[in-house]
Order: C-alpha cells, then sequence, then structure tokens
C-alpha cells in the first residue's frame, strides 16, 4: 500500500507469480529500516512473523514499478476506463474528454512516495538516500507488513469483497498506517528533524500536485477517502479500546462504506439494505452494477451544492445500489438511495433537486422506485462544458472533521450521543471555516469551550 502525498497511496494489484514455497524474505532487516521496524512493533503492540526486502529506488525505477504501459491495457479494460468517464460526466464529476488510465498512471506515480505489495511482500520507496520523510514513509508502508502478516490483507482482492466493503477495509489499513505514522513523527523526532520533515513533505506535496494537475478532482477524492476518512476511524477505535480495538476490527472489518463515512455507524453495528431494484425501462444490459456509498453520494453532490447540505442528506444512508446501461450508444446511470428514515429519503431527495437544478444539460431526472430515491442520468458527451466546481478537491475535509469528533467522543458516549456532540460543533462552523488550510476557527479557548459544551449537551 502507498504512502502518498495527494491522496495518501493506493494498493498496488500484483501481478507476479511465486513458486509453492511464496515470495522470499531476507534473515534480518535492512540496517537502515530495522530500527524503524522496532517501533511499529513497539507502537502497534504486535511483532513482525519475518523481515521483508525494502527496495529503495530512483525515480526512474519507481515510475517504472507503479505504471503501466497503455499499449499492454486490453481492449476491455480500456472500453471500461472509457466508459468510467462517461459515467464521471454523467454524474457531473468530470468534464470533457478524459483519459483515465493517464490520470491512475499519475496518482500512481506522482501521488504516491512508496507502496507495499502483498503478493510479493516487499516494499518499495522512492529515494535512495534516507532522509527524514524517508523514514516517516517506511514506518507507514512497515506497518503494512505487520497488517498483512498479522490480519492478510490479501483479502482486498480474493474478490469475496464488494467495493464498499473493500474500501472500508482500506480505510481500516490505511487509518491505522497513518497514525502510527504520526506518532513517529510525533514522539521519535527532534524539533529540528520535525522542521525538516514539513519542508521536505512541502517540496514533496507541491512536485505531487503538479504531477496530478489533470486528474479530476473527483477521482483524487475517491482514491484519498480510505486515508481521509480512515485515519479518524482509526483513532475512534485506539481512543476505545486502544491497539485490541483496531486488531478486532482486523478479524472482523467495517464492511460499508458508511463505516468510514460516519465511524459511529460502525459502533452502531449498523448494516445495510441491499437487493434494490433501480427501475430502468425495457431489458437493457446492465454494464456496471455496484454498492454507490455514502462517500460518493457526498462527493459528486458538494461539487455541485452546499457541501453541508451533501453530507446531512448522505448522512442518512441506509444503502443503495448504482448501475450503468448503454442507451443509443449513451451511457446513462442509475443511482438508488436508501434512507435511514422517511425523513432521511426526503433530505436526500431535496439535496438530489437542488443538483438537477445545478447541474448544465438535461440529460438528468429524479425518478423513484418502490418509495425510494433515484437518480438517472447520462453522459452528456465531451463538448458540453459541465462547469466544475472542483469543490471534490476539499469535500473530505467536512467528513473527516465529523470523523475526528466522533473520535473524540467515542471513549465517553455512546454511538447517538457521539453523532449529537459531531453534529452540535459542525453546525456552528461554516464551509469555508472547516477547510480553512490554517485552521483559525480551532484554535484557543473559545473553540475548546464550544466542545466542552457540545460534550456536556450531549452527554
Amino acid at each position: 500500500m502507498a504512502a502518498s502525498l495527494l491522496v495518501l497511496g493506493l494498493v498496488a494489484l500484483a501481478t507476479k507469480t511465486f513458486g509453492s514455497d511464496g515470495p522470499s524474505h531476507p534473515d534480518e532487516w535492512d540496517p537502515r529500516v530495522a530500527d524503524l521496524a522496532a517501533f511499529v512493533e513497539v507502537e502497534r503492540g504486535l511483532t513482525f512473523d519475518q523481515p521483508v526486502f525494502v527496495d529503495f529506488l530512483s525515480p526512474a525505477q519507481y515510475t517504472e514499478q507503479t505504471t503501466d504501459d497503455e499499449g499492454g491495457v486490453p481492449a476491455d479494460d480500456r472500453e471500461s476506463l472509457d466508459r468510467y468517464a462517461a459515467e464521471l460526466r454523467s454524474l457531473g464529476a468530470a468534464s470533457g474528454a478524459i483519459d483515465l488510465f493517464e490520470a491512475f498512471n499519475q496518482v500512481s506515480d506522482g501521488g504516491t512516495l512508496a507502496f507495499y505489495e502483498p503478493t510479493d511482500q516487499r516494499v518499495r520507496v522512492r529515494g535512495t538516500e534516507m532522509t527524514v520523510g524517508l523514514e516517516v514513509t517506511i514506518v507507514h508502508e512497515l506497518t503494512h507488513v505487520l497488517q498483512d502478516q498479522r490480519f492478510d490483507l490479501e483479502r482486498l482482492y480474493d474478490g469475496e469483497l464488494d467495493s464498499g466493503s473493500s474500501t472500508a477495509f482500506r480505510g481500516l489499513a490505511e487509518g491505522d498506517a497513518l497514525r502510527v505514522e504520526e506518532a513517529y513523527t510525533a514522539d521519535e523526532l527532534t524539533e529540528e528533524e520535525r522542521q525538516a520533515y514539513d519542508e521536505e513533505f512541502a517540496g514533496e506535496l507541491a512536485e505531487s500536485e503538479l504531477a496530478t494537475a489533470d486528474v479530476p478532482p473527483f477521482v483524487s477524492a475517491t482514491f484519498g477517502a480510505p486515508y481521509a476518512l480512515g485515519q479518524p476511524f482509526a483513532v475512534m477505535l485506539v481512543n476505545r479500546d486502544g491497539n485490541e480495538g483496531v486488531d478486532r476490527a482486523f478479524e472482523t472489518p467495517p464492511d460499508t462504506e458508511e463505516h468510514l463515512f460516519d465511524p459511529a455507524s460502525f459502533l452502531a453495528d449498523e448494516g445495510a439494505e441491499d437487493d434494490l431494484e433501480l427501475g430502468f425501462d425495457g431489458d437493457e444490459e446492465l454494464l456496471d452494477d455496484a454498492p454507490f456509498g455514502a462517500t460518493s453520494w457526498y462527493l459528486f453532490l458538494a461539487e455541485r451544492i452546499d457541501p453541508k447540505v451533501a453530507f446531512e442528506a448522505a448522512l442518512g444512508w441506509n444503502g443503495d445500489r448504482f448501475a450503468a446501461i448503454d442507451r443509443d450508444a449513451t451511457t446513462c446511470v442509475r443511482a438508488v438511495f436508501v434512507g435511514d428514515s422517511e425523513d432521511d429519503e426526503d433530505q436526500m431527495t431535496a439535496a438530489l433537486s437542488d443538483w438537477l437544478d445545478a447541474m448544465p444539460g438535461d440529460g438528468a431526472e429524479l425518478d423513484e422506485v418502490d418509495g425510494h430515491p433515484v437518480l438517472e442520468t447520462c453522459d452528456p458527451g465531451e463538448d458540453l462544458d459541465l462547469e466544475l466546481t472542483g469543490r471534490s478537491e476539499t469535500a473530505l475535509h467536512l467528513p473527516s472533521l465529523w470523523g475526528y469528533l466522533v473520535a473524540d467522543a467515542a471513549s465517553a458516549l455512546g454511538p447517538d450521543d457521539a453523532r449529537c456532540y459531531a453534529q452540535t460543533v459542525i453546525d456552528g462552523l461554516s464551509y469555508e471555516e472547516i477547510i480553512d488550510p490554517e485552521g483559525a476557527a480551532f484554535q484557543g479557548d473559545t473553540f475548546q469551550q464550544v466542545l466542552t459544551d457540545a460534550l456536556e449537551s450531549c452527554s
């Protein structure tokens, strides 16, 4: 799994095969990483089964490892990428011609600093000389190694998990690695080293943003969600039960995106409705048919309407279904939303109506199936300017803050009261205050009093 800048990483799909003895391992850790591995063991309260190889690669070597040659992409995969681009335009989440193959290569390469591949059990890092930033990156990846040895990260690819469960499991893994990485920077680095790390990270972030500038914001946000939402989820588990709580979650992972989007739903053991009807007319062939997820509802709505309105609507998620068809050579999608209550479905219907009003063109409409709101929308084509706001790039700040607030309260309050606490705090903040990079609204005694008052009112 990759430690990344823009999206904080992605898991490399393994393509290598091995003999019956499996991947090879060194007898001992590379001396450059031995102390880092020892820190990870202590911080996670677990021990490695065995060392793994850590490959220090030049930028050119790293690019070769993280990108694919377009000439080797099967025609079916290219067709799927083109269809996904049409689906993004249908949802108003991207505009014009979109080369998703190139976008994914940009994210895999320019948006990452390292990755651990469970299949060959090796860590690969961009860099041949150890720096403070590389130390932090390796701590992140070694946490994935430990997770894999103890909890089997290859479950992400065994075909048993649907897209929502896979994203939730990935969020758990990345959130755990991020909080170990953060502990390393806080506890192990000197003040001088932290300053060097901040400067190094800022430079790498600028390079990453330049390298991924052509990636649609919604795509970046989708890749980033397991990281932005996974860390507060892991913090919540630690706040309640320490490392043992994280270990139990790996053994019985979160199984819907809602568990990341609203961590209180995991504490409450909330599931989701499935086996939903979409209400397509005729006998259309379903090209894509999968869960959509609370995060995706929020992100595409937030691109065009008030993100706080979009967030409140998505919080009522209790299941969905998303599908795409080819209708007269045009890709059309339908998505049905099931809420926790009738009021939640009314709230989503109102948010979708606002989205329809803000969406250019006339290829979308609001429908209803079995009493549930359904959005049907078709690809407007590459020529229509869909006038993107780019809010997908900042939208994850809101559910991330919600997650941290739930994590803050979860050690003392139950799921409903933790939600009350998070809601009370967020209601008092504007979206602009939430996404402010300086975090001015969260400074000083005034905000601390807000938190105290919210805790008392919700207890």
